[in-house]
């Protein structure tokens, strides 16, 4: 059964709520100020979304490989290897970048 519970009523209810949720009794969506912005969902339920998501990554990179495989045939090697640094290179901007915003 899906719950809505406020942050604040959560607090107090904080025990009650994992045993519903643990016994696989309930699911709830956490509201803050009316707004939904978490769940909390059993392990059982976690695990399986986890799952889904893996396949659906794997699925994705399984796309993106075939996709640079089948543009890549005719790029000389030295070309290939440049785009291959400039992705990385991007990459890695992009992570120092966040890491610096978090």
């Amino acid at each position: 059964m899906l719950k809505t519970i406020s942050s604040s009523e959560l607090r107090t209810q904080i025990r009650r709520v994992l045993n519903e949720v643990g016994y696989g009794r309930a699911i709830y969506v956490v509201e803050k100020f009316g707004e939904p912005t978490a769940a909390i969902i059993s392990m059982e339920d976690f695990r399986l979304l986890q799952a889904i998501r893996q396949r659906e990554t794997a699925e994705r990179l399984r796309e993106v490989i075939a996709r640079v495989r089948a543009r890549s045939r005719d790029l000389p090697l030295e070309e290939l290897d440049a785009l291959i640094e400039e992705a990385r290179a991007d990459f890695h901007r992009r992570k120092g970048h966040r890491s610096d915003a978090d």
